[in-house]
């Protein structure tokens, strides 16, 4: 038994947009239309996910990672294509 809780929500890797476009679908990839949407795309879907993991954070959750909590209100607010 662990003195820690158990935390069941996905974790969300913080990448940039570059190495991004590189997984893709390899750097050629990304230089065609397709590769560029398939990137916007896959930015969209990190940026949702990780706006919903933020969402499901307690207050001392939000404090743990430096976060206020009209900090991740006004980020959780965001649409999922809002840079």
């Amino acid at each position: 038994m662990s003195a820690l809780p158990e935390v069941n929500m996905p974790i969300v890797s913080i990448v940039t947009q570059g190495e991004r476009l590189s997984r893709c679908d390899g750097s050629a990839g990304a230089t065609t239309r397709l590769g560029r949407i398939w990137a916007a795309i896959l930015l969209w879907h990190q940026k949702r996910e990780g706006r919903r993991a933020l969402r499901e954070l307690s207050a001392a959750g939000l404090k743990d990672i430096g976060v206020s909590q009209s900090d991740a209100a006004r980020e959780v607010g965001k649409s999922f294509f809002w840079d």
